[in-house]
């Protein structure tokens, strides 16, 4: 008996088993592909993850009195840097006000860090609850906070200045985010504003 018979008896005989072997098969691959491109959905790098979902019920005050809102979050669309001269996101606002303008905790928290970067200047970093942080960068030198200080909203903590240097053709202003789980979110949807 040769070969393609063989295999073609074996086929006809157990033509069921086959089937369902295959359909079993054909399931554990979808399942498989559809928790891989759920897992993969989540951005690779956290720091360029944004976060869409409703927010908390937590409203900070603005960190500026009377503070504009110059330049708005953008995460699909571009925003165009002039001091940098290209187009890209901004995950946060800038916020303006006067030259020497204080700057305010947006909400009680606590500060777990106050560092200095060539890029974004002076920046305080003050964690809240309900897994927010509020992110306050191009901040004057000398801070009127340090690392594990208690805060309260409205407290100052900073004065603006120029000193991020990716921001300085925009003249002395706040670059504020905010991040709900380490993800940046749209800084808006938690500031008390009148054109909100």
């Amino acid at each position: 008996m040769n070969f393609t018979l063989r295999v073609k008896r074996f086929l006809h005989r157990n033509k069921r088993v086959l089937f369902t072997t295959s359909m079993l098969m054909l399931v554990v691959v979808m399942v498989f592909a559809v928790a891989l491109a759920s897992n993969n959905s989540r951005a690779i790098y956290d720091n360029d993850a944004v976060n869409t979902s409703t927010p908390s019920k937590i409203t900070f005050v603005m960190p500026i009195k009377n503070g504009v809102i110059i330049k708005d979050f953008s995460n699909t669309s571009l925003k165009y840097n002039s001091t940098l001269k290209q187009w890209e996101s901004h995950k946060g606002v800038d916020i303006k006000g006067a030259d020497d303008a204080e700057v305010m905790a947006g909400y009680d928290g606590e500060v777990v860090s106050v560092e200095n970067n060539y890029l974004c200047g002076t920046i305080i970093t003050i964690r809240h609850s309900d897994n927010l942080q509020s992110v306050y960068s191009s901040l004057d030198e000398a801070v009127s906070v340090k690392v594990g200080d208690k805060v309260k909203a409205g407290q100052v903590i900073g004065k603006v200045s120029t000193s991020a240097k990716s921001e300085s053709a925009d003249g002395a202003h706040l670059h504020f985010e905010v991040l709900l789980n380490n993800v940046k979110t749209d800084p808006a949807l938690y500031l008390e504003t009148d054109n909100k």
